[in-house]
């Protein structure tokens, strides 16, 4: 199976291609190399290369602490679109939503699919997000699967179960400016989800992939501390929670039943042994 495999460079996606590299034949044109937002150019790369299922991991904006551009949601709907028009019939596109769709403006409390337009999202790139899944509740050849957090291999140094963990390894307090209740799900739990999806036709078109269980900051911080037998301090700046960002994980359990989810300790316990090579081998 050949598989068009887009957002190659970044969090989600190269840990797919890490993942997918040795059991599917992958297509990963960088940005720089195939412009999604550009219809000739997408049409011109389908025309030239044989594609059997489409994994659209790119998007633009959605960064924490970076304004989004004002061409946010005509950008990310139009490489949607693009691959759209571009693929032959029959051909399948699974893409990534997000829990920002819900408005992450307000208390997100196992939210659930069918919430989805209720609520304008604040910010461009949730709105972008809201309306790529309108798109897919219209179509039948799409999958949205809606990531709240995930963590793993490879992510930013700032996100924060990376943070914690070079935190303790520096010998450094952890130092969590909100604490936030969040549905983290392990990198490794996503690659097996998606794969199930590549050679299983979804019941459903928009799906929360989160784990049942809910976790806070000042938890993880904890794990994060037990893993490591570290006598560092954790400080919260701001006494105050956060709006919690959890998404209803019942669809995708009626779509997986028997899907084992890693426990968040399991999933730091790797991260934190990854990491800690990675820093030797410097």
């Amino acid at each position: 199976m050949n598989i068009l495999l887009t957002g190659s460079g970044g969090f989600i996606g190269s840990n797919l291609k890490e993942y997918l590299k040795d059991k599917y034949t992958l297509l990963c044109p960088r940005s720089y190399e195939l412009d999604l937002t550009k219809s000739d150019d997408v049409s011109d790369y389908f025309k030239s290369h044989e594609i059997d299922l489409i994994i659209h991991c790119g998007t633009i904006g959605g960064a924490r602490g970076v304004q989004d551009k004002e061409s946010t949601i005509d950008d990310n709907l139009a490489m949607v679109n693009n691959l759209i028009s571009s693929k032959r019939n029959g051909v399948r596109i699974i893409l990534f939503g997000s829990g920002a769709m819900y408005d992450k403006s307000r208390n997100l409390h196992k939210v659930k699919e069918s919430e989805i337009g209720k609520f304008l999202p604040f910010d461009l790139y949730g709105q972008s997000k809201m309306k790529i899944a309108e798109i897919v509740q219209s179509r039948s050849d799409i999958l949205c699967l809606n990531i709240f957090a995930c963590y793993g291999y490879n992510e930013k140094s700032s996100r924060f179960p990376s943070y914690a963990i070079n935190q303790v390894l520096k010998g450094q307090d952890i130092i969590i400016n909100q604490n936030v209740v969040f549905d983290y799900l392990f990198v490794e739990d996503m690659q097996r989800i998606v794969e199930y999806f590549i050679n299983n036709i979804p019941k459903h078109k928009i799906i929360n992939i989160t784990p049942t269980q809910s976790i806070s900051l000042l938890e993880i911080a904890k794990l994060v501390k037990e893993i490591s037998c570290s006598n560092c301090k954790i400080k919260i700046k701001n006494p105050v929670m956060n709006n919690e960002y959890t998404g209803d994980n019942s669809i995708l359990l009626q779509e997986i039943p028997n899907f084992h989810f890693t426990s968040m300790k399991d999933g730091l316990k790797k991260l934190y042994s990854h990491i800690e090579k990675t820093l030797i081998n410097i």
